[in-house]
C-alpha cells in the first residue's frame, strides 16, 4: 500500500523546506573553511558562493533571476543588489551580496566568522547563499 500526502499537505511541506530555511540543519564553519583554521574568511566565502552560484544556474547563462534565487534573497534584497536593474544577478553581484552578508556577520570587524557568528542570524543569512 503507497501512502500519498493530500496535495495542499505536499505543496506546504514543500514551501517549508524553501521559504523557510530556518529548520534546515544550520551551516558549520567546516563546510566551508578548507585551510581548517576554525574560521571563514571572505575568500573562502566566496569560493563557497561562487560554487553555489554556478550549482543555482542550472541554464548555465551566468545569472540567476528571481525563480533561481527563490529562498534565498527576498525581492528587495534582489532588485538592491541588481545595479543594472535587469532583473538578474550575474556573479560578481551574487558575492557583492555575500561580501555585504559577510560584513553584517563579522560584527567585531576581523575579518574571519567563526562558529559563533555564523550562527548568528546574520551568519545564518550568509550561510545561505555558501551552501
Amino acid at each position: 500500500m503507497t501512502y500519498r500526502l493530500p496535495s495542499a499537505l505536499f505543496a506546504t511541506v514543500l514551501a517549508i523546506g524553501v521559504v523557510a530555511p530556518a529548520f534546515a540543519a544550520p551551516a558549520t564553519v567546516a563546510a566551508f573553511d578548507p585551510d581548517k583554521d576554525g574560521t571563514i574568511d571572505l575568500k573562502e566565502a566566496q569560493a563557497a558562493a561562487s560554487m553555489k552560484f554556478d550549482m543555482l544556474d542550472p541554464d548555465k547563462d551566468g545569472t540567476l533571476d528571481a525563480k533561481e534565487l527563490t529562498g534565498l534573497m527576498t525581492a528587495a534584497e534582489m532588485k538592491a543588489a541588481d545595479p543594472d536593474s535587469d532583473g538578474t544577478l550575474d556573479k560578481k553581484e551574487y558575492l557583492a551580496v555575500v561580501a555585504a552578508r559577510f560584513k553584517a556577520a563579522d560584527p567585531d570587524a576581523e575579518g574571519t566568522i567563526d562558529a559563533k557568528e555564523l550562527s548568528s542570524p546574520a551568519g545564518a543569512s550568509l550561510a545561505m547563499l555558501l551552501k
